[in-house]
């Protein structure tokens, strides 16, 4: 039986139903279940994945701002960002791609500035909660007034710049024959 052929009696059987009586060899041909497969492999969708790759990332925002409050920075922080993100984007988006995993992980190395800024909000708050009377939204705003400051930008610099090497640090693979070991495995069907 040609390709041809086999084209031509999938797609009546696809026309007329899946029942378990309409049945017939030509619907578990090779070229049947490979043009299943490839009709099935989509993208999946961004927007929700980039929703969740946001709210992944916010146990790593929030340990990051907590050590920063002690004087900290971890790369323990950067991993929770990176593997919330991932996380989130699979949950809302329904699985992840090559695609999805690089938009997680742009997401995740942004979220570090993101930290810093919200860091330092909470540092004017507990700064100058009591003896001016701030609150959380006036600290989040006044934070780009301190960002003239020569000092302020340097220290921000600074962590930025350790927290992104205990990033990379942290998310190496520790076993580089296991990442060989995953590429020579076959797909199952």
């Amino acid at each position: 039986m040609s390709v041809n052929e086999t084209d031509s009696l999938a797609s009546p059987v696809a026309e007329q139903g899946s029942s378990p009586a309409d049945t017939t060899p030509a619907q578990f041909s090779p070229d049947a279940i490979l043009t299943q497969v490839s009709a099935e492999k989509c993208s999946y969708p961004i927007m929700p994945g980039i929703v969740g790759a946001l709210l992944g990332s916010i146990p790593g925002i929030l340990a990051w701002i907590i050590l920063g409050q002690v004087g900290f920075i971890a790369g323990i922080c950067g991993w929770l960002m990176i593997r919330g993100a991932i996380f989130g984007y699979t949950k809302l988006a329904g699985g992840i791609d090559r695609r999805g995993k690089i938009i997680s992980t742009i997401v995740a190395l942004l979220m570090p500035i993101v930290s810093e800024y919200l860091g330092f909000a909470v540092t004017l708050y507990r700064n100058f909660h009591a003896s001016y009377g701030i609150t959380i939204s006036d600290a989040i705003s006044s934070v780009p007034l301190y960002f003239s400051e020569p000092d302020v930008i340097q220290s921000m610099l600074f962590s930025l710049v350790i927290g992104y090497v205990l990033i990379a640090v942290g998310n190496i693979r520790n076993n580089p024959k296991q990442k060989i070991a995953e590429k020579s495995q076959l797909p199952r069907l």
